[in-house]
């Protein structure tokens, strides 16, 4: 997998850790977002990419900072 599809992957499991700390579901994630369901189960899979302004609904709804959402540079280097 090419350096986008990582990229991809670490976002969707960074949102997956950050829910889990929440004690929130992904369905729950969508709900508040405003994210159909289906295409929220895509995007926390890695099947698609996270859009920006699906990152920055889902940091408000987290309360974190958008950039939180993204792995440091060092993260992806290790794949």
């Amino acid at each position: 997998m090419g350096a986008r599809g990582r990229l991809r992957e670490h976002v969707a499991e960074e949102i997956r850790v950050l829910l889990a700390r929440k004690r929130m579901s992904g369905s729950e994630l969508a709900r508040r977002t405003g994210i159909k369901q289906s295409t929220m189960s895509r995007r926390m899979t890695g099947e698609t990419a996270f859009d920006m302004d699906d990152l920055e609904a889902i940091a408000a709804v987290l309360e974190v900072e958008v950039a939180d959402l993204l792995p440091k540079t060092s993260a992806l280097k290790k794949v």
